[in-house]
């Protein structure tokens, strides 16, 4: 416990810097996109919309989607952005009490009882002792609100969890206090900024989303995807990173029963750059497979005759109608390399003669 406080408080050391930035963060819904997008998360108005209520409302905000939309890095971003801590808990089946707000710490109350055995103490005051708040270790959602300042309260999976369990949280998300045995109603310092997670695997019960504001977040868009690779693989050219969003976007419609993540298109592209692939051939499908296709069923039906290749012609269509400079976050703008802030004419140039056109990938497809 003591542990996980003194981070909080080494993060939140200067705490004037950090209320100024808080609250200029949430001053606006643009405000919110801006402060995301300058650590690197790309969103939209209805995201930015949503955390913008959430904070002035004190609301949590309940986000379900498919696994690998981001919907985790959303927490970790807005913690990033605002610079309050995260607090994390990761919801399993079988999860309890005692790992979402704590327990009595019983080495310590035994080891309590055993040096005061000697000293005739009166035993009502020694026990009433060993129940106080100093012997409790506290959990995340206890550590969250007893915070000396706001956090980011994370509670991931929550699908994951029983219907008892998902129970004991609507006090919290309700009024902000917890009920814990032997140390009784224990209300909330601050209250956090409160982002829970679904993967849709059981549905939500509704108490728990009339108490939060709710979001869909699905994988994103082209041009999403291709300003997040453009971010971690700020080499390749423009054109091969949409090319990496179409042929996500197309190996998502594909049905698999894992999708790619967006970590996983990350990868693709980091391993594009370091092997210096502009686009992707059928040529490369099984030194690909390794990055993307991570189910037995979903590697058989990708093997089967041309399906790698159909799915490539797909992504080039699906691109045809698009325009390199309807994606201005391509050209990255980053503080830490202003070098890499633009392309100039002459690299762009270059980079254009050197790389196959999409319609002629298209036709060799």
């Amino acid at each position: 416990m003591y542990g996980v406080l003194g981070a909080m408080e080494t993060q939140i050391a200067n705490n004037e810097l950090v209320q100024v930035r808080d609250d200029d963060m949430f001053a606006s819904h643009q405000a919110v996109q801006r402060a995301l997008g300058n650590v690197g998360y790309i969103t939209n108005l209805v995201t930015t919309h949503t955390i913008f209520y959430a904070s002035h409302l004190r609301r949590p905000i309940l986000q379900e989607g498919p696994a690998g939309a981001g919907k985790t890095e959303l927490a970790v971003s807005l913690s990033r952005a605002s610079g309050m801590p995260l607090v994390r808990l990761q919801c399993y089946d079988g999860i309890s009490d005692k790992e979402a707000i704590g327990e009595y710490n019983r080495a310590m109350q035994e080891l309590y009882v055993l040096i005061n055995k000697e000293a005739n103490r009166d035993w009502r005051q020694l026990r009433e002792e060993i129940v106080s708040r100093e012997f409790f270790i506290a959990g995340p959602l206890l550590q969250a609100i007893e915070a000396p300042e706001r956090v980011i309260l994370l509670i991931d999976e929550i699908d994951k969890i029983p219907h008892a369990f998902e129970a004991m949280l609507l006090e919290l998300l309700s009024v902000w206090q917890l009920s814990v045995p032997g140390l009784g109603t224990i209300t909330a310092k601050t209250i956090p900024f409160t982002i829970l997670t679904s993967n849709a695997e059981r549905e939500i019960g509704d108490p728990l989303r009339r108490r939060s504001l709710y979001l869909l977040l699905e994988h994103p868009s082209a041009m999403q995807q291709a300003t997040i690779v453009a971010r971690k693989s700020p080499t390749l050219s423009p054109r091969t990173h949409l090319f990496i969003a179409g042929f996500a976007h197309a190996l998502r419609a594909f049905n698999l029963e894992k999708p790619p993540s967006i970590s996983e298109m990350n990868d693709l592209a980091q391993v594009m750059e370091m092997m210096g692939w502009p686009v992707l051939t059928p040529e490369l499908s099984e030194v690909v497979y390794p990055l993307l296709v991570k189910r037995t069923k979903d590697l058989s039906r990708m093997r089967t005759k041309d399906q790698f290749a159909s799915i490539l012609a797909t992504a080039i269509k699906s691109l045809q109608g698009l325009n390199l400079e309807d994606i201005p976050d391509l050209t990255l703008e980053t503080t830490e390399n202003p070098q890499r802030s633009s392309f100039d004419s002459a690299e762009t140039a270059k980079s254009q003669e050197q790389q196959p056109q999409l319609s002629e990938v298209a036709n060799a497809t």
